[in-house]
């Protein structure tokens, strides 16, 4: 009797042990990622011609242990043309997407990962506008990528990094049209790669949602099924921002730029049996400690996000491969690049000079 009461006991132990196992795993199919966003200014231009007097290779060195200390489970960055080695060097994640090249040759984005990276893809936007003015967009190959970050055991996120066309200046209206049509470019490759995945699209976009006539409420929000995070933890969710709005952010910050509704953005949808919920978001601009500059012209974004896995919708026919290099770009791309950089500049020269001249 005594040896049947002790192989019940052990029986009962054994189960109850067993209990916290099988929590765990069933905890296993969530969890939150953190990601950060973040322009980091990394044109090779001297210090005296940047727009805080910068020297961007000495910032460029100061920039990964502060983003290394930020915990951060993605690092999505963009401007990351001539001093890419120093980030790829010292960026304290595992996973990292081959550069693109310097300028005029790269787009200027890569993703940092603790995740495994599969399918990276890059595409050049379409249109855009401007040479010597208008932030010069037209002189590197600006556009987005993507890559399908394996979250869980074949589970996948397609996350998107972009770099919109850039500048609010004289000619508003052409750098208007080419940002649309690059948010249009952008979403055709979502509707067509991304269709029944989870989404997080990441990046400069060079837009405020208190400016309609970016259209991001419509193409994002309304015809995709998006949300953006700074709206849903900053704003209540509402995404027309009133007047008062603004003035109750314009009264809490003594600017826009790098505070509120900012040029980094970050936007989110479900799919693929994988739930997504913002948990935190913040704007920060980075310094360096020792001298107090900022390491670059643009607030890095911090966002957090709650991940929920369902397997029992997680269906994926897709096959999944690591990047290699891309020859085609390094032989065919880059040619390309370079000659159409030195043709832009050589037209646009002349006109630039006699403008120079008439002021």
């Amino acid at each position: 009797m005594k040896r049947i009461l002790s192989v019940l006991l052990c029986a009962v132990l054994c189960a109850l042990c067993a209990c916290p196992v099988f929590a765990g795993d069933e905890a296993a199919e969530s969890g939150t990622m953190k990601i950060v966003n973040l322009n980091v200014d990394g044109l090779p231009i001297p210090a005296f011609a940047t727009s805080e007097n910068r020297d961007p290779l000495a910032c460029s060195e100061k920039l990964p242990p502060v983003i290394n200390a930020m915990g951060a489970d993605i690092v999505a960055v963009q401007e990351d043309f001539n001093f890419h080695f120093i980030h790829k060097k010292e960026i304290d994640l595992p996973y990292k997407t081959l550069h693109s090249g310097p300028i005029p040759f790269g787009d200027g984005m890569n993703f940092f990962s603790r995740y495994p990276m599969y399918n990276v893809a890059r595409e050049a936007w379409d249109e855009t506008y401007g040479v010597l003015d208008s932030c010069g967009d037209e002189l590197t190959p600006k556009g987005f990528m993507c890559a399908s970050m394996e979250i869980a055991d074949g589970v996948y996120v397609d996350v998107y990094d972009l770099h919109a066309d850039a500048d609010w200046g004289v000619d508003y209206e052409r750098d208007l049209a080419a940002r649309l049509s690059e948010y249009r470019q952008l979403l055709r490759f979502v509707d067509s790669y991304s269709k029944d995945h989870a989404v997080i699209i990441v990046g400069d976009v060079n837009a405020r949602f208190l400016d309609t006539e970016n259209e991001m409420q419509k193409l994002f929000i309304e015809d995709e099924g998006f949300k953006e995070i700074w709206i849903e933890q900053e704003n209540e969710g509402r995404y027309y921002l009133t007047p008062e709005d603004e003035a109750r952010f314009s009264a809490q910050f003594s600017d826009w730029w790098g505070y509120w509704d900012s040029a980094e953005k970050l936007f989110y949808r479900d799919g693929g049996g994988v739930s997504l919920e913002a948990v935190s978001n913040e704007l920060r601009w980075l310094y360096d400690d020792e001298t107090g500059e900022r390491l670059a012209d643009h607030a890095a974004q911090i966002a957090e996000l709650r991940y929920t896995i369902d397997r029992s919708a997680v269906h994926d026919s897709r096959t999944y491969k690591t990047e290699k290099p891309d020859l085609h770009r390094y032989f065919i791309l880059w040619p390309k690049y370079f000659f159409k950089s030195l043709f832009l500049l050589l037209g646009a020269l002349p006109s630039f000079i006699w403008q120079k001249i008439k002021k």
